[in-house]
């Protein structure tokens, strides 16, 4: 990864994650860069609320912005610093592992391959494959070019995983959806029909009461009429 690369260029490789990233600060992105630039928001979500968007959206379009709008360059750098901002800790762990190759880290030129593969197997082991890979496009981390090949591989594999753990998931939610309605119907028929035999069961009674008293009537006409 070259250190003159450009948020461009750092974004274009990124493109697979940026639902990821915009993900991890779609608040200030909300509340923030949105409602400060009307223009922008009309641009790239038009007929969007913006209060709705979903971080697929939100990926999609400044994806777009960053590649083709005129202020590209200072939208990625805006939304980089903004990422940078949620992975504090990331940050201070290469902090401290690139100081130990050299205290000005950025002068470094590229990190031989031994150390980069420690320095990535233990970031994957506290941050995950996705974080790393995204924090050393980002912050441009001048790992050998087929260890980041090697980086994103991981990375891809670790956002398949999400993917399909989220699609179980949705998946799951959905069938949990359709028993909470199954239920929820059961249960207004259940109701429905016990009024019906709360009523039937009413009418009864009354039936039952009227034939009684027209029993007894009658039972008392027949006694008169037999003088007793």
């Amino acid at each position: 990864m070259s250190q003159d690369s450009t948020y461009q260029q750092k974004f274009a490789m990124l493109k697979l994650w940026m639902p990821v990233i915009a993900g991890a600060v779609k608040k200030d992105l909300k509340n923030e860069h949105l409602k400060q630039s009307g223009s922008f928001a009309k641009r790239y979500f038009p007929s969007k609320n913006i209060a709705k968007l979903t971080v697929e959206e939100l990926g999609e379009g400044y994806g777009n912005a960053i590649q083709s709008d005129e202020s590209g360059e200072a939208i990625g750098e805006w939304l980089a610093q903004r990422w940078l901002l949620k992975k504090s800790d990331l940050y201070l762990f290469f902090e401290t592992k690139l100081s130990e190759i050299n205290p000005k880290f950025d002068e470094i030129k590229e990190i031989e391959k031994g150390k980069a593969d420690e320095i990535i197997k233990e970031a994957i082991q506290n941050f995950g494959a996705q974080d790393t890979y995204l924090f050393s496009v980002i912050n441009a981390v001048v790992f050998p070019p087929h260890v980041m090949k090697n980086l994103a591989k991981e990375a891809e594999k670790n956002t398949e995983i999400k993917v399909s753990e989220k699609q179980a998931t949705d998946e799951d939610n959905s069938i949990a959806k359709l028993m909470v309605n199954h239920e929820q119907q059961i249960a207004r028929l259940t109701d429905k029909y016990e009024k019906k035999l709360q009523g039937f069961e009413r009418k009864y009674l009354c039936d039952t009461e009227g034939l009684k008293k027209q029993i007894s009537l009658l039972q008392r006409r027949l006694n008169a009429d037999a003088g007793v």
